[in-house]
């Protein structure tokens, strides 16, 4: 059962698209969007998710979606982060303990940000193409961090533009669904301010992702030692699929698939694919501390993807 509500956590109004199974297990999953992204980015997956008896929650992000801005935010501050500890103070309201961490591109640093910050509360962790793993990043996103092109994006943006940058995302264009579509019509304008305010945070013209954000939190890597899953689009024009190779800065022991004929939004152009990597993942994570073996489904993976 699909469900939309509205919760505040930390002061902030937050939208949460819920998908409940008939049967829940003690296994939620939380579903983190990527930049200027919205919650139901995860709607071709969240299904498949609940038909296994886990909780699909999918979030969007203070300033994207429908939910309400933040004011000073410290985004990735490794002393006083702001995303870090808004995960947990969700799942707290959720009347959520330990969960499934799946995060997309941005939403991959606010994951793994949050793994490292309670890894206690993490049962797995999932990071789809995800930021911060290499430094460079696409011109059209470093050119907003320049004075004045914030508005300049709010003033030029229109319905040709809102399908360019999305389509970009895709391998093949033709699998963005019109629904999709829509729906970043509604919510690109409005998360342009919010997208800006992260960026100039975290990203520096000439250099990409600054080093002195990405650094402090990979060195903290090792407080976070539970299983963890990479995937990445292999057509991925947004952020490179040679960034995976990254992926063993944050976790040696992190599995890595590549999904080919993808581009960035690999949830929304390649749901069956990601699906079969993800919940034999699940099916087998064992959190750091418990014992036990994962569910035969787990030879399943080994016939997904590219390792």
């Amino acid at each position: 059962m699909s469900a939309i509500r509205s919760v505040r956590v930390e002061g902030l109004r937050l939208r949460v698209l819920e998908e409940a199974p008939s049967s829940e297990s003690d296994e939620p999953v939380l579903l983190i969007h990527g930049l200027a992204g919205w919650a139901e980015n995860w709607r071709e997956v969240m299904p498949a998710i609940s038909a296994t008896g886990r909780r699909a929650i999918a979030v969007d992000l203070p300033g994207f979606g429908e939910s309400a801005r933040p004011r000073s935010a410290r985004y990735f501050d490794v002393e006083r982060p702001f995303y870090a500890p808004l995960v947990f103070s969700l799942l707290d309201e959720l009347g959520v303990g330990r969960a499934h961490l799946v995060g997309h591109s941005f939403g991959g640093a606010v994951a793994y940000t949050a793994a490292v910050w309670r890894p206690d509360r993490v049962r797995s962790l999932t990071l789809i193409a995800p930021g911060g793993l290499g430094t460079d990043l696409d011109r059209s996103f470093r050119i907003l961090t320049l004075p004045g092109m914030g508005l300049l994006a709010r003033l030029r943006r229109s319905e040709r533009l809102t399908r360019e940058i999305l389509y970009a995302c895709f391998h093949d264009p033709s699998r963005c669904s019109a629904q999709l579509l829509a729906e970043a019509q509604r919510y690109g304008a409005p998360s342009v301010g919010e997208m800006v305010a992260v960026l100039r945070s975290t990203v520096s013209f000439r250099r990409g992702v600054r080093d002195e954000v990405r650094r402090p939190w990979i060195e903290r890597r090792d407080r976070y030692q539970g299983p963890t899953l990479v995937v990445w689009g292999r057509e991925d024009r947004i952020l490179p699929v040679s960034h995976a190779e990254e992926a063993r800065l944050l976790a040696p022991q992190a599995e890595v698939h590549v999904i080919p004929s993808c581009g960035h939004l690999v949830m929304a152009e390649r749901p069956r694919e990601l699906l079969g990597v993800l919940l034999p993942f699940f099916e087998r994570a064992i959190p750091q501390g418990s014992s036990g073996s994962g569910s035969v489904l787990a030879e399943a993976a080994s016939g997904h993807g590219l390792r």
